[in-house]
């Protein structure tokens, strides 16, 4: 899995869809069947204490400017059987015409050996996603939208960037099959554990198995995500710690820092194509 993919799981459940350019998106969008994402007619009742916990979930997310949390991200290949925990800082805020996000990786822990101080910074500023990296002292660029659009950047199904902050009951429900389990000692502590199952015909369900959200009581807002790919078969964990809602972030906390050293790929935006 591409670091890329790995950051839009940490910005779903931690599971989106790789980052596409417009005219990829737009073409999408035209060939989509319309029913595909909706929740059959026949749907059974929804469990009530479901229903409450996606309530508190929409209420939070209404309430959110901006969040700060520490991270760990973990990917575990179980055919080679290798483990990689990623740990840094994730910050989120609201903004104009796009939200913006700034992710920072630290440490990377490589199964049976000592942690190593590494980072990784994965930026988006409304328009471009950045990805920089120490080890190569490189600098990636990808524009996603044009200059002034306003895209949901973040909603389950549409954006390229599906956060697991603020996402609306309905959108919720369109995408999975929501189920409550019962807690284990292995949870984190005061949570809920929602099974979310992708429906069938959706995108989500052709990328990812069932998607388990660990919902803090108190917080109301997810504290881990897990999940694993289809197509390599890899478990993906992503865990939120320390986490600061509304924290009165300034801009320069969302800016990819000065690299004076690092070399610079850019790579533009396709330009849209009507459908054949």
């Amino acid at each position: 899995m591409t670091k890329q993919r790995a950051v839009c799981w940490i910005l779903l459940l931690m599971a989106g869809p790789v980052v596409k350019p417009t005219a990829v998106r737009a073409a999408e969008a035209a060939t989509q069947p319309a029913t595909l994402a909706s929740a059959p007619a026949s749907a059974p009742a929804m469990d009530p204490a479901v229903d409450k916990i996606l309530d508190r979930l929409e209420k939070k997310g209404a309430r959110i400017d901006a969040i700060e949390a520490d991270i760990e991200f973990t990917k575990i290949d179980p055919i080679l059987e290798d483990k990689q925990v990623h740990k840094g800082i994730l910050r989120f805020k609201q903004a104009k015409p796009n939200p913006r996000f700034f992710i920072r990786f630290d440490e990377l822990k490589l199964e049976n050996l000592a942690p190593k101080k590494e980072k990784q910074w994965h930026v988006f500023d409304g328009q471009w996603y950045i990805e920089a990296r120490e080890k190569t002292k490189s600098i990636t660029k990808r524009r996603i939208v044009q200059p002034g659009e306003t895209l949901e950047v973040f909603k389950l199904g549409q954006g390229p960037f599906p956060l697991p902050f603020g996402q609306k009951k309905a959108d919720i429900l369109k995408h999975f099959e929501v189920k409550l389990l019962p807690s284990k000692p292995s949870d984190p502590e005061h949570s809920d554990h929602l099974e979310c199952t992708p429906r069938p015909g959706t995108e989500l369900a052709k990328k990812y198995e069932t998607v388990h959200f660990y919902i803090d009581r108190t917080l109301d807002l997810p504290v881990r995500v897990q999940t694993v790919e289809k197509e390599e078969g890899n478990e993906i964990i992503a865990s939120f710690t320390k986490i600061k809602v509304n924290p009165g972030l300034v801009e320069s906390q969302l800016n990819l820092p000065d690299l004076p050293d690092y070399s610079i790929d850019t790579v533009p935006l396709e330009t849209p194509t009507e459908a054949p």
